[in-house]
């Protein structure tokens, strides 16, 4: 029974991040017990607990008596988990390479439809598949408590920041990174995976940079 229940929690977890995420839940959405123990089949246990995790997560807020409801992530959150994410992937890759050396296909599987997602413009499938690319690689470390702060950091939903990054350059070349990583994997290479995928991590940050500098100007000028 509590196997079943963890699963149950995992999935209504991961379901409502890829919902806050794709912005079919806006920030200042109330997360309503009943109605989702509904939807999902369950008791409100379960739900209870996936809340109680996107909470600590910092996706959602939660007072007694007031429910809980999705939160504003800002883009200064969101470049400060970049920046982590750069050192958990490196560390991961390095940890990784044994395992993954010459066992690749699947992570190859993965980069050949996230290319093809780039040239059709789907970037929510993007996103789905690029995050499963990097929780893989995390998973094939073997280390369970990087594999939790990995997934604590929650990028399922910081996908709104990262497809207007995908939107406004090369979202081809951008999924064609991911070759010389799967590459250097595959022989092994630790170190020079480590380094790719701290660079490709790091891609973004210029950009939201930029991104909250506007923001901020904007605040400024207008102060009303």
């Amino acid at each position: 029974m509590s196997v079943n229940r963890q699963s149950m929690r995992d999935q209504i977890r991961e379901t409502l991040l890829r919902r806050i995420g794709s912005g079919e839940l806006l920030p200042g959405t109330r997360l309503l017990e009943t109605p989702l123990a509904k939807e999902f089949g369950v008791s409100s246990i379960p739900v209870r607990e996936a809340i109680r995790e996107l909470a600590a997560m910092g996706v959602v807020e939660s007072e007694s008596h007031r429910g809980a409801w999705v939160r504003e992530v800002s883009l200064a959150e969101t470049i400060e988990a970049l920046r982590v994410r750069a050192g958990l992937d490196a560390l991961a890759a390095r940890s990784a390479a044994a395992a993954l050396c010459g066992r690749c296909d699947h992570l190859r599987k993965i980069v050949t439809d996230l290319i093809a997602a780039a040239r059709q413009s789907d970037l929510v499938l993007f996103q789905e598949l690029n995050q499963t690319f990097h929780r893989l690689i995390v998973e094939a470390s073997g280390n369970g408590v990087l594999l939790r702060v990995w997934d604590s950091l929650g990028f399922e939903v910081r996908t709104r920041a990262v497809m207007e990054f995908l939107q406004s350059g090369d979202a081809v070349e951008i999924a064609a990174e991911h070759e010389a990583i799967v590459d250097a994997l595959d022989r092994g290479d630790g170190d020079a995976a480590a380094r790719l995928l701290s660079s490709h991590a790091l891609r973004l940050v210029p950009f939201l940079e930029n991104e909250a500098a506007k923001q901020s100007h904007g605040k400024v000028a207008n102060p009303a």
